[in-house]
């Protein structure tokens, strides 16, 4: 069993990295391996339009730091996305890591990955009502429902603080448990 993680979150320490990495922690000791993506700190360009991929039926040729994620995609059986809030949606990072996804729709618009891979959302947001971006994060993760992954779980951390100790334990539990 394979888990993809893929973080937004230019704070390693902050609440959205925080409760990935105890998703990670649960599948790990769960026996899944991991793959570990790391947005911030990688060198991705966003979607040329090039439609190479809709020609060949192949994955995006960019020559960027996403080039061996396509593999582990393809081989997964969960993919982890998360990112923090700003200017009410997922970093700017997320959403052109997102857009690259085009490569996985064939010419006729159908996902060239298996179905059913399951996908988690971890989100973190300063404001206190929890339903306030809620529709930002699942247009966000309906991208990726479009491509035949099964959404398992979000999570949205509220109020700007670190993760409690609640949040931590269920977000543990949800790698554990995928």
């Amino acid at each position: 069993m394979k888990l993809v993680a893929v973080l937004g979150s230019p704070h390693p320490n902050g609440p959205s990295s925080t409760l990935s990495k105890e998703v990670i922690r649960g599948a790990k000791e769960a026996g899944w391996d991991v793959a570990l993506y790391e947005i911030e700190s990688m060198h991705v360009r966003g979607c040329q339009g090039c439609r190479t991929c809709k020609q060949k039926g192949i994955d995006c040729i960019l020559p960027d730091d996403l080039a061996p994620y396509w593999k582990d995609l393809h081989t997964c059986d969960a993919l982890l996305v998360s990112s923090p809030n700003y200017a009410s949606m997922v970093t700017g990072p997320m959403i052109t890591y997102m857009n690259r996804h085009y490569c996985l729709l064939d010419q006729n618009w159908q996902p060239r990955i298996k179905p059913g891979i399951k996908l988690i959302g971890v989100f973190a947001q300063g404001a206190k009502d929890a339903s306030l971006y809620r529709k930002n994060y699942e247009w966000f993760l309906h991208d990726f429902e479009n491509r035949g992954m099964v959404l398992q779980r979000m999570f949205v951390h509220t109020g700007g603080g670190p993760a409690t100790e609640e949040e931590v334990k269920e977000a543990y539990q949800a790698g554990y448990t995928l």
